[in-house]
């Protein structure tokens, strides 16, 4: 018979010869563990239930192996484990099946007073041939899912969710985790935060994975991959990955083959998403992009090895855009005193006027030496080279208005007189005098040197004298 904690389905009367009704006698196993916790271990063999099996806290399923073990639902209408209110759950070298079609779920895990399901311990599991999703978890945290498959299930393959417009479950492992010809999406994970996906595959799914909720936040996908989704319409129209209006999303080395639409879709206003080292195997004829980015939303590319063309809006930043490019959305600061604004086009010889256009800081920041301007009866100044010039007046000069200058901009100008002095200075006409400078009169001594600033305007296209002091 069963120990305190160990207690053997077939000590509680179930066959597990396929044929038998075995739900009563697996159900009155599971309700002999104390509250304190113990395990009910089921030997090779297949067992029929007809209802749903109740789960509990404190509790292990334990087979001997996947594909060993099965416990079988014979009802279209009935889940196969079902439970509320969970803390420590553990099932093991299992496989849970359902009977191909219905409305039954596989494993339904709910909350009616508890804020959370808490800590799950999934291994060497299969979930199949429900005709509801495989896996029903509300609000799990702290919990880990290794090995774990949902096939050959309707609606989804997995339901992760928080609560929504409340809290997010969080803190939940999956790896090595499997979801295969599924209706709609193989992972739905909605109102989650900060969980990794390691090593997981989604194959033949309406959606590979569904990342959706401005609750979630903090997901990682790491060496995952998803295969030959499925255009099944109504939203699940064959994406491997879908990220919408979530936040703070990675998806490190992440591999997609045959896809039959996008690859890897960011909407909603899904911000901060990360991929990296992208690889896109054989996508299908009806394919158009690898990657998409909606307008509202911000990504980081890098890397990619992309069949299909990318589809870029929002605030997207690329390095190597396919064509060994960088693509750097809104500004990127350079050298100096410059910074650079536009967003290179994602072809692979982007025109001029898809470049890059530098600018220049309207602050005090300067280049770290003066830049020096060339004598000539007309003296130029081209204003995107910075904010302070040096020029050694030759002979009688007229300072002409820089060009490529930035509204607001402030330029000092360092007049040298040459060895023989007396040099004057005329101002181009774009130059404004006031009140307090109302004329520019150099010194006159030979080797002698002034400075005059001035303060770019562009509503008004004029230079405003705000400083001249002489005599260095």
């Amino acid at each position: 018979m069963a120990s305190s904690y160990w207690f053997n389905v077939m000590d509680y009367g179930a066959t597990g010869n396929g044929s038998t009704d075995d739900t009563t006698a697996i159900q009155t196993a599971i309700n002999a563990v104390p509250a304190s916790g113990g395990t009910v271990v089921f030997p090779a063999g297949t067992y029929k239930i007809s209802s749903a099996l109740v789960v509990r806290s404190n509790l292990i399923l334990q087979g001997v192996s996947d594909g060993s073990a099965v416990i079988s639902q014979s009802s279209t209408t009935a889940n196969g484990l079902s439970g509320s209110d969970i803390t420590r759950l553990t099932i093991q070298d299992l496989r849970i099946q359902g009977p191909a079609s219905g409305s039954g779920k596989g494993i339904v895990l709910t909350r009616t007073s508890n804020p959370a399901t808490v800590s799950l311990a999934f291994a060497r599991l299969t979930v199949r041939h429900f005709g509801g999703t495989g896996i029903d978890l509300s609000n799990p945290i702290v919990s880990t899912f290794d090995s774990v498959t949902s096939a050959n299930n309707g609606n989804h393959g997995w339901d992760i969710r928080g609560v929504s417009g409340g809290a997010a479950g969080t803190s939940c492992s999956f790896v090595s985790c499997y979801a295969d010809t599924i209706t709609n999406a193989g992972f739905r994970i909605d109102t989650m935060a900060y969980c990794s996906f390691v090593s997981c595959a989604a194959d033949h799914c309406g959606i590979g994975y569904e990342v959706t909720g401005g609750g979630t936040q903090g997901i990682t996908f790491t060496g995952c991959g998803a295969e030959s989704a499925v255009n099944r319409g109504t939203g699940y129209n064959g994406y491997s990955w879908k990220i919408n209006a979530a936040i703070g999303v990675g998806l490190f080395n992440p591999f997609t083959y045959e896809s039959p639409n996008v690859s890897i879709w960011v909407t909603g206003g899904a911000r901060a998403v990360s991929i990296f080292g992208f690889a896109e195997n054989s996508p299908t004829g009806s394919a158009v992009n690898s990657v998409k980015v909606d307008s509202g939303c911000s990504a980081t590319l890098g890397d990619f090895s992309n069949v299909k063309p990318l589809s870029l809006a929002g605030y997207t930043n690329i390095t190597n855009d396919t064509a060994g490019g960088t693509v750097a959305a809104g500004f990127v600061y350079g050298a100096g005193s410059a910074y650079y604004e536009g967003n290179v086009s994602t072809t692979a010889a982007p025109t001029q006027a898809q470049h890059l256009t530098r600018k220049d800081y309207v602050d005090s920041k300067v280049l770290p030496s003066p830049v020096t301007l060339t004598d000539a009866p007309t003296i130029a100044t081209n204003a995107s080279q910075g904010n302070l010039f040096r020029v050694t007046l030759g002979g009688n000069r007229t300072l002409g208005i820089p060009t490529n200058a930035t509204n607001g901009q402030r330029i000092t100008w360092e007049l040298i007189q040459d060895g023989t002095g007396s040099r004057t200075l005329n101002l181009a006409s774009g130059f404004a005098l006031g009140t307090t400078i109302s004329s520019v009169t150099l010194t006159t001594t030979a080797n002698k040197r002034d400075f005059l600033t001035a303060l770019y305007n562009a509503t008004a296209s004029k230079w405003y004298v705000i400083d001249f002091v002489k005599g260095y």
